[in-house]
């Protein structure tokens, strides 16, 4: 793809560095290595850090912006921050990424006619707690996203959620299947040996809304049961989510014998190396990374059915199935896997990188993305 001499400013934008890091990196590297200059623009935060080092990447920190409270004045704010920082860069487009930040990028973008393509990451709190504003939320995307000449999904339950409460034309619309992967960094690790107990490993952000209450309450009835496992809990805790769980609830889950909690892991490689199976239980997701990382490197995988989830295991395949937020066919799959021969378990382990389709590594992904771009060249 081939890019104008002047290098023009293609502007990524989230809710925070550490998405952006984790998740689209490796896209950012690809437009850059494309010929593209490359502008960040992230809310401030005293650890801004991640993307900073030899990066060579224009950075922008957004004083007004917070991903889960804020008020009509710091919006206006916000608008005001973003709009100089445009006008400065002059980008030829905008990446947004999460949905309350892809809002106000729309506005800005709109008011400046910037082209702006937005990734909806998944529906998050809005949609799933605040139905009334999530029905004020979707009508505005109707008013706001119209000038946006492609709103991306990630899974094809939020595509269709849009396109049938006829908020976005389905000619604004394009479904890429998640952030990609890195399957020569995430690859197959020797299996763990054939223990008495075996680890579950649940890896992700501490909160209600991931489903955690359902699996301790299925953890609390194995542990009646007599049923012998350990669970790893690892990721991050305090981050300021509606629903983030209290230090002191996962310090008495601790104490109960039913979990260990490891703290957020950069990489989480080594987490799974110790693991016989992941536990995704979360009530909706873009495209679960986490799913993914795990069969890549050789771990069947506990899902729930939810969106972003549950279309990445094919049941008793790659891993198993259960309706989401039902604890007791949760409870009734983790005996059976906890219990199961361990050459079923290993045979399983074998063959999970392969059921990964190649629309979901970094090199799909990156195609998609230069298309959209490539189109906006002409």
């Amino acid at each position: 793809m081939s890019v104008s001499p002047k290098m023009p400013f293609l502007i990524f934008i989230a809710n925070n560095d550490r998405f952006l890091n984790h998740y689209y990196l490796h896209l950012i590297h690809y437009f850059k290595s494309q010929g593209f200059q490359i502008g960040i623009i992230v809310p401030f935060h005293k650890e801004n850090n991640r993307l900073k080092s030899g990066q060579n990447f224009t950075i922008y920190f957004l004083k007004y912006f917070h991903a889960y409270k804020g008020n009509g004045m710091n919006q206006i704010r916000m608008l005001g921050e973003l709009r100089k920082i445009m006008l400065d860069l002059k980008p030829m487009a905008m990446l947004s990424f999460t949905f309350k930040i892809s809002i106000v990028t729309a506005l800005a973008s709109w008011n400046l006619k910037i082209p702006h393509f937005p990734t909806i990451t998944g529906l998050g709190f809005l949609f799933t707690h605040q139905k009334m504003m999530a029905l004020i939320s979707g009508y505005m995307c109707k008013i706001i996203f119209q000038k946006c000449p492609q709103v991306i999904f990630q899974n094809k339950a939020d595509y269709f959620y849009f396109l049938k409460q006829r908020w976005i034309h389905s000619e604004n619309m394009a479904l890429i299947a998640g952030s990609g992967i890195d399957l020569t960094y995430y690859r197959p690790i020797p299996y763990p040996a054939n223990h008495k107990i075996r680890i579950i490993l649940y890896l992700g952000r501490i909160q209600y809304d991931k489903g955690l209450s359902c699996l301790i309450n299925s953890l609390i009835k194995l542990k009646k049961e007599g049923v012998p496992f350990k669970c790893i809990l690892a990721g991050q805790i305090d981050g300021g989510h509606p629903t983030d769980i209290p230090r002191s609830e996962i310090m008495a889950w601790e104490k109960e014998g039913l979990i260990t909690f490891v703290g957020n892991h950069a990489d989480v490689r080594p987490l799974l190396r110790q693991a016989n199976i992941l536990i995704q239980p979360s009530k909706r997701e873009g495209l679960s990374r986490t799913i993914l990382e795990a069969l890549a490197c050789g771990r069947p995988v506990i899902s729930s059915t939810a969106p972003g989830c549950g279309e990445l295991i094919n049941d008793g395949e790659n891993g198993w199935l259960f309706p989401t937020g039902n604890e007791k066919k949760l409870t009734q799959i983790l005996q059976n896997v906890l219990l199961m021969p361990f050459e079923t378990l290993y045979s399983m382990a074998q063959k999970t990188q392969k059921s990964i389709s190649s629309k979901y590594i970094n090199q799909t992904i990156h195609k998609h993305y230069e298309r959209i771009i490539k189109n906006q060249l002409r």
